[in-house]
């Protein structure tokens, strides 16, 4: 399984895998092997799936930002995801945060929103790439505003809070699975969740909605994809193995408490996914193709 991941191991992409990949070892009697490939916002993994043999042994977890948004966010992509794939039903989603240092003079969402008008350069923002959920998300964030940002790419996310308690840069944006230990340890602030409801993970953090700023809701989904040309029968028994781990209690119970919401069961299979991406791509590119 290769996880077009935005981030090095260890991250929520890469848990994820993992968890599915366990499962899907038991459905399909083989030994389902998760690698991650970065770089490009999780592109340059996409398009490795894209190249591969259509032949099942190869199968992608992607997410918004490498199935939507890198569409009008990245120049020359190198793959068409309303045509390029075949997909096998969704797997998750999580919704993004907005965080600042422990020791920021900003305490909640509007202070930092009044801290980023009075800036003359504007708050410097960290990422986990081009195209990636938590680029959109500040690049949404700050449009919203009316704010221009420095956004600065990170390869880790340890690296951008390295950087954020070291007051090298105001703060970031990314995936709540990821920033919660952070939060949960006192190190990280979270300003606003953008989704519509507080998280049982973080249930102190408010939604962007109770902060003020109730226009702010946007997350990832991840799902799981083949490449275009793979054969029916093998989508099919790719696409019921797939199912049959989200059905399972112990896996839906390890991804939810890595913070992420399950898709209902008419929203595992691949059509819906399909559908999705296109809704999606419609979406993304009205919101970001003009910036």
């Amino acid at each position: 399984m290769v996880v077009s991941s935005t981030r090095l191991s260890g991250g929520a992409a890469d848990a994820t895998g993992r968890i599915l990949a366990e499962s899907l070892s038991r459905q399909l009697g083989v030994n389902v092997l998760v690698e991650n490939v970065g770089g490009a916002g999780g592109a340059i993994g996409t398009t490795r799936v894209k190249g591969s043999e259509p032949n099942g042994y190869t199968v992608g977890l992607g997410h918004m930002g490498t199935l939507a948004a890198a569409v009008p966010l990245t120049p020359r992509l190198q793959y068409d995801p309303r045509s390029d794939f075949r997909y096998l039903g969704l797997v998750s989603s999580s919704p993004n945060v907005l965080y600042v240092s422990k020791d920021h003079p900003s305490k909640n969402l509007q202070e930092f929103i009044a801290y980023s008008k009075a800036s003359k350069t504007g708050p410097t923002m960290g990422h986990g790439g081009q195209g990636a959920a938590s680029h959109v998300a500040c690049v949404r964030f700050f449009k919203q505003i009316g704010v221009a940002a420095k956004l600065v790419a990170y390869k880790g996310l340890g690296q951008t809070i390295t950087d954020v308690l070291s007051n090298r840069i105001d703060g970031g944006c990314d995936l709540l699975a990821s920033v919660a230990p952070h939060a949960k340890s006192g190190e990280l602030r979270v300003l606003a969740i953008a989704a519509k409801e507080r998280s049982p993970i973080l249930p102190d953090a408010m939604t962007a909605a109770e902060a003020g700023l109730p226009q702010f809701e946007t997350g990832t989904w991840t799902g799981l994809f083949v490449p275009k040309s793979t054969p029916e029968a093998v989508v099919s028994r790719l696409e019921q193995a797939t199912a049959a781990a989200l059905a399972d209690s112990s896996v839906r119970d390890r991804l939810t408490a890595l913070g992420a919401s399950l898709p209902e069961p008419e929203q595992r299979d691949g059509a819906y996914m399909q559908h999705l991406i296109e809704t999606e791509l419609d979406k993304w590119t009205g919101i970001l193709g003009q910036r």
